[in-house]
């Protein structure tokens, strides 16, 4: 199912993208569009220098041992996925890339994906 869902957002992302920027084509012109592209992959790569790559084994070697991560592993997991979002051409990805850096959406994420966690780890309890 995982494996189903991930193609069919790896086809349906671009697709969407490619027909968000067609459109855009028409309210102003294709120079601005790639300027916009080229800006937020800037920030992004700015925005990612910081951050350490070795954030996912970390969190899965925390979910091996039964172990929900830090919240601020997530925070900074969440704000790589950001910056990976940003370095993506589109406007989609580039909306939810710089949604991420917004702390209050930061933080509801957090929560959704501990609570996700906790489910996973705790698949008997009734929540």
């Amino acid at each position: 199912m995982i494996r189903l869902s991930l193609i069919l957002l790896l086809f349906f992302v671009p697709v969407l993208e490619i027909l968000i920027l067609m459109q855009l084509n028409y309210i102003m012109p294709l120079s601005t569009i790639f300027l916009q592209c080229v800006v937020t992959l800037a920030a992004g790569v700015w925005l990612m220098q910081g951050e350490n790559f070795s954030l996912w084994t970390l969190v899965e070697s925390e979910l091996h041992n039964k172990r929900l991560p830090a919240e601020e592993v997530l925070a900074d997991l969440l704000l790589l996925g950001g910056g990976v979002l940003l370095i993506v051409p589109g406007l989609l990805t580039d909306a939810l890339g710089l949604a991420i850096f917004i702390p209050a959406v930061r933080q509801e994420c957090i929560q959704l994906i501990r609570k996700r966690m906790k489910k996973s780890l705790n698949p008997a309890s009734p929540n």
